[in-house]
């Protein structure tokens, strides 16, 4: 699933709150590129969210960064 197909997933489940955690996994530079696609940079899930989803508000956590409810 790419950025766009998680901001369609989000529109269509519409939670009040989402949080991107899987852009910093990493299946290795060689793979990530080529054969996974992947673009390690929560940014583009945020635009695409906003666009599709407005009510939903996003909070990116930084590898290591707690969230507290």
């Amino acid at each position: 699933m790419n950025a766009v197909e998680a901001a369609e997933l989000t529109r269509v489940l519409r939670p009040r709150l989402a949080v991107p955690i899987h852009y910093a996994f990493t299946g290795g530079p060689i793979r990530d590129r080529f054969l996974l696609k992947k673009d390690p940079r929560p940014e583009m899930y945020v635009d695409a969210a906003a666009d599709v989803a407005p009510d939903t508000k996003i909070h990116v956590l930084h590898p290591g960064e707690p969230l507290a409810l």
